[in-house]
């Protein structure tokens, strides 16, 4: 499938992505501008509204794209058509769809104009043609014509796929039929959005045409669409867009681990008189572009069908001795189904690891609803889950139901976990007991309580043979005086061995590695490397800062000590927090850490910490100053 020295080579007509370079860079970074992330991922607990979002000023949204331009260094992955269909399980489908359109777009080949270097004009012999007539934008020039002529390209298509099927033909239910509208938006925005895609193909039965509408885009800068696509639309399997570049349509796909260049073919001829195997081309990639415009959603980019609206989704195990599961949207609230309508605030990266959380409740109690895409080479959380709950680990919040979505789609699994809503991070903890005048005695008292909490869940999980890896403000939950451990999707698995390593019992991990079907011995392989995006930079611990692949218990609790003190600070504009990148912070720790006396200070966290002083200074010389002792 992977073609990893096959560079894509411009073609003559190809237009500038953006601007000087281009396509003739020859690089992956040319392809791409735009959006919003982070390589950081924590875990927020306060509900998304649209309120939350303020529009970024050029110099910040310029910082942002160079994030993103770091996900996308690499050149696309070319990928035949017939692969990519293999792919994604649609090839028997679209072979029958040839077979049974010998004729299918014949007449639109031969009326398809040709592309000169300036603008698009009628072929010869075609000048009295109506279908030609439609094709000829010769008032036009450039991107505007290619864009008019390819929006009634799509009109014309699809008349000719109903009247393949329209009496006197016979009815033949491998045509398909028009599925998506198609919407110019070279002079106006996505609704709602800022995003001027050229075309964009809408789902017909939505109300609303806005982002989360958008089913296919036709160029656009691609990174600003992929990420606002990935961050608007939690059931997408892939993001595609359609690039007109001359008179060639490419296909890129991008999906959690890579992103694909997929050729569709000409749609213009090159030259004004055509030969009857120009015109075979034509067909051929007119075949193979009504193909992927009109498969339905739940096929072609969604793990479920998206054409309606609907704010809730329902999960079910046909199998109930397998883990895995399907989804459907429904517009029915009730028991047994989750809204989709209070979403947590979280990053959103067009690559890598990728969650969503959604505020819900499931059988009148109120949860969390968590779908993760995680590499296939780690193990999936709801498998850290079951391995934490069947060893009696506390501290971790209960799991509901949780299953497989997708079990490898491109070297990423989907998962969804229904878990017990734990509460708000220890931060706002703090800030909010401050707001309403909560003494600080009870407030320290309170933190010492969550301190131990956490410690003996991390103690007793590694004790179990499983580190945590992301302890960081948002993944530690308080409710009713409890605080939890959540977001264990960075966790490692450690086995006892006869080396004396302590850990977990290696015929629990095969067995759970059999119920979840991931492949063990790739995952504890791994676990032995060292991943720059596995936890949260701010809470990571030193050695973990200057990239030392292996991990251990100590590093977990470091990294909460920076939690407790993160929560304490009176802001976070301070050495012990200031990130320009790992080595640096960790440089400056290992300075600031050296000054015992001094040392909270350069924190943010001043004196009159009552109760809690103790333990933090008890923290600080557990992890810091004990040495072997």
């Amino acid at each position: 499938m992977e073609s990893p020295n096959d560079t894509p080579t411009p073609n003559r007509h190809s237009r500038n992505f953006l601007g000087p370079g281009g396509l003739g860079s020859q690089t992956g970074q040319s392809l791409l501008s735009g959006g919003h992330g982070s390589m950081t991922d924590s875990t927020p607990a306060k509900p998304q509204t649209k309120d939350d979002v303020t529009p970024a000023e050029d110099e910040e949204m310029n910082r942002r794209r160079a994030r993103l331009l770091r996900h996308f260094k690499d050149d696309p992955e070319t990928l035949l058509f017939d692969e990519f269909l293999s792919n994604i399980g649609e090839q028997n489908t679209y072979n029958n769809f040839v077979k049974s359109a010998p004729t299918l777009f014949h007449n639109l080949a031969q009326a398809a104009p040709a592309l000169t270097i300036k603008k698009l004009i009628v072929t010869k012999g075609q000048e009295q043609n109506e279908t030609a007539k439609a094709f000829d934008h010769t008032n036009k020039s450039g991107e505007d014509a290619l864009m008019a002529y390819f929006i009634t390209l799509y009109e014309e298509m699809s008349k000719s796929a109903v009247a393949a099927v329209s009496p006197p033909n016979m009815p033949n239910v491998a045509i398909p039929q028009l599925r998506y509208s198609l919407t110019d938006h070279q002079n106006k925005p996505i609704p709602n959005s800022s995003h001027k895609a050229d075309g964009v193909f809408y789902y017909t039965k939505r109300i609303i045409e806005d982002l989360a509408s958008v089913h296919i885009v036709v160029e656009t800068k691609l990174l600003d669409y992929v990420n606002a696509i990935w961050t608007e639309q939690p059931t997408r399997t892939f993001t595609p867009i359609l690039y007109v570049h001359g008179e060639v349509i490419t296909l890129f796909v991008f999906t959690r681990g890579a992103w694909y260049r997929i050729e569709l073919g000409r749609i213009c001829h090159t030259n004004i008189s055509p030969n009857i195997l120009d015109v075979a081309s034509i067909r051929m990639s007119l075949l193979r572009l009504w193909f992927i415009v009109t498969l339905p959603a739940n096929r072609f980019g969604h793990f479920c069908d998206v054409d309606i609206e609907s704010r809730c989704i329902q999960f079910g195990r046909p199998d109930t001795s397998s883990k895995l599961a399907n989804a459907i949207l429904t517009s029915s609230d009730d028991l047994n189904t989750f809204s989709l309508k209070s979403r947590i605030s979280r990053i959103v990266n067009p690559r890598s690891r990728l969650v969503y959380l959604f505020d819900t409740t499931y059988k009148s109690k109120r949860v969390v609803l968590k779908l993760s895409w995680t590499p296939v080479k780690r193990i999936p959380e709801s498998a850290v889950y079951d391995i934490l709950h069947q060893t009696g680990v506390e501290g971790v919040p209960e799991i509901y139901d949780s299953g497989l979505i997708q079990a490898n789609f491109f070297g990423y699994r989907l998962e969804y976990i229904i878990l017990e809503y734990c509460g708000q991070s220890l931060g706002t903890y703090v800030v909010e007991c401050r707001k309403r005048g909560v003494p600080d005695s009870e407030i320290h008292k309170n933190a010492n309580q969550f301190i131990r909490q956490v410690s003996n869940c991390l103690v007793q999980a590694r004790a179990r043979g499983v580190l945590h890896c992301d302890i960081s403000d948002g993944n530690i939950a308080v409710r009713n005086g409890q605080a939890k451990v959540i977001d264990w999707g960075y966790a490692k698995i450690i086995e006892s061995n006869s080396s004396g390593v302590i850990g977990i019992d290696p015929a629990v991990t095969d067995k759970v590695a059999q119920q979840w079907g991931f492949d063990k011995a790739a995952v504890l392989e791994n676990e032995g490397t060292w991943d720059p995006l596995t936890g949260t930079v701010l809470f990571m611990s030193i050695p973990v800062l200057f990239g030392l692949p292996k991990r251990g218990l100590f590093d977990d609790i470091e990294s909460l000590f920076y939690v407790v003190l993160h929560a304490f600070a009176d802001s976070e504009d301070c050495s012990g927090f200031k990130h320009y990148n790992n080595e640096s912070l960790a440089l400056t720790r290992v300075g600031i850490l050296g000054c015992e006396r001094s040392c909270l200070r350069l924190f943010n966290v001043k004196s009159g910490l009552g109760a809690l002083q103790e333990t933090i200074s008890a923290m600080l010389k557990f992890l810091f100053y004990l040495g072997d002792s």
